[in-house]
């Protein structure tokens, strides 16, 4: 069982875009756990062995800092020896303002950091060089991130759609939703898809997604079909077609497995 501790974001400047930073400390793990798809985007800020991740039977080793883009299928994560990470989750849309890059082309992808943005990857790597307390150095990424944090007030508007997209009945069509806020569906497609990797469509497809895995991890095998009833699926055989596309099981074989990183960790708040 992994122990990781989740601290809340303190500046208000990055509440709108970061989730919260976590750490994971272990003196010797054998980690190979599977990672779902996830509405939010890491940074990866590994001070120790090699991380390694396991898609479509492609293994790759990672760089120490590294994006995880948005996912719409499932990976395995590959880590052991003495562990020492932290992590900074982004919402969907809110790495953006931190590089002032395109992230259309990362989704289901991990990028070096340094690839993307080597004055963000340079300040957050001084943030985590100094040996001191874990409290310090996340207090230390958080001053990091704000000095990086470019947000406009265009963007700030841009972003906004996007969550209200994100927040909105799955019953509210992308062209009905478009159409009550007057912009051109194309357009809010494009926008979607530059800020965060991810058309519309799939974002809510993730999000559904996440939705029914959590359900499915604490309610009973027979439920299956009410989950798929209250989560807006056409009929069972639908929801089962989903899900197993971006878990690579089905719901019952999800549940009877327990491989994934969410099911083996036990959380901290902090």
């Amino acid at each position: 069982m992994l122990n990781i501790t989740r601290y809340s974001i303190k500046d208000e400047r990055l509440k709108p875009w970061v989730k919260f930073i976590w750490h994971l400390d272990v003196s010797d793990a054998n980690i190979c756990y599977k990672l779902l798809p996830t509405d939010c985007i890491d940074i990866i800020l590994n001070l120790s062995g090699d991380i390694a991740y396991d898609t479509d039977s492609l293994y790759a080793p990672a760089a120490s800092f590294h994006i995880n883009g948005l996912r719409g299928r499932h990976s395995y994560i590959h880590h052991m020896g003495k562990i020492r990470v932290f992590g900074i989750s982004f919402y969907s849309f809110g790495l953006y303002p931190f590089v002032n890059k395109s992230l259309a082309g990362i989704n289901d992808k991990v990028v070096d950091l340094f690839d993307i943005s080597t004055p963000l990857a340079q300040s957050l790597e001084f943030a985590v060089s100094d040996e001191t307390a874990t409290e310090s150095i996340v207090h230390n990424i958080e001053k990091a991130l704000c000095i990086h944090c470019g947000v406009t007030d265009g963007y700030i508007s841009k972003a906004k759609l996007i969550l209200d997209f994100l927040e909105s009945d799955d019953k509210i069509t992308i062209q009905s939703f478009c159409a009550e806020h007057g912009i051109h569906t194309k357009t809010f497609t494009r926008n979607v898809e530059y800020y965060t990797g991810y058309t519309p469509k799939i974002l809510r497809s993730i999000k559904r997604f996440q939705k029914t895995g959590n359900q499915l991890v604490y309610q009973k095998l027979n439920q299956i079909s009410d989950i798929a009833y209250d989560n807006g699926f056409a009929d069972q055989a639908h929801f089962i077609r989903e899900f197993h596309k971006f878990s690579g099981a089905s719901p019952r074989v999800f549940q009877q497995e327990k491989m994934t990183v969410k099911e083996n960790t036990k959380y901290t708040y902090r």
